[in-house]
């Protein structure tokens, strides 16, 4: 190891103590040698998440969108998935304005996303923003039709909505083509922040096994 190296290496060490963090979870070398791309601050945040330093990976998020302004990324080039991975952390600290505007992000740079306008509607019923949370929902029924399960669900949160006016030009024709029937996007489903109570009923058991959407209904009635 050279002498450079062995500097790097020590200043990455202080400031590991300095963080409080162990010694596998240095700060990664990029962020001390030079700026890191995008890809590099999501995989750090990701590590970083499943090692259960959520605020090391809002930060990595953080920094990530903050390259791609710096830098002028075309939106058509960013990645949707920050953004949204941001958002959900966001939400389950009940953070629900900071999740709001990952998830809306995450709609720009991917207006075909069903699980990013998903999740800001869920955002958007939490904070009472229900002609917001309405129109998104009213897109999700449209994109979900040929998936009843999916529907079925997206009809139950609509249903306490009824009442609520929609601005006169939101029309079913206008609805991105969004797809549902990924993995991704199942398993994003899964793993969501719970609607108000109020919007959901409660349905009788069922001796069959339940689908994956069955047992997220029933997570957020318990």
């Amino acid at each position: 190891m050279n002498k450079s190296s062995g500097q790097t290496a020590a200043v990455g060490c202080l400031l590991s103590l300095v963080l409080g963090l162990p010694a596998s979870a240095q700060p990664p070398m990029n962020l001390l040698t030079g700026e890191p791309t995008v890809a590099q601050l999501k995989a750090d945040a990701a590590r970083y998440l499943q090692m259960g330093f959520h605020t090391l990976a809002i930060n990595a998020y953080r920094a990530a969108l903050e390259l791609e302004d710096k830098t002028r990324v075309l939106p058509s080039e960013r990645d949707p998935d920050v953004p949204f991975n941001l958002g959900l952390i966001y939400a389950r600290q009940g953070k629900l304005a900071e999740a709001r505007a990952a998830f809306q992000r995450s709609v720009e740079v991917d207006p075909t996303s069903f699980k990013a306008r998903y999740q800001l509607a869920l955002v958007d019923l939490k904070l009472g923003n229900l002609v917001e949370a309405k129109q998104q929902l009213t897109l999700l029924a449209h994109a979900a039709r040929s998936n009843p399960e999916t529907y079925s669900h997206i009809q139950s949160l609509l249903a306490p909505l009824e009442s609520v006016p929609l601005p006169s030009q939101q029309t079913n024709n206008s609805a991105p083509p969004l797809t549902i029937d990924s993995e991704g996007d199942k398993f994003a489903l899964e793993q969501t922040i719970a609607p108000p109570e109020a919007t959901l009923e409660k349905q009788p058991e069922e001796e069959k096994p339940l689908s994956a959407l069955q047992r997220l209904r029933r997570r957020e009635l318990d």
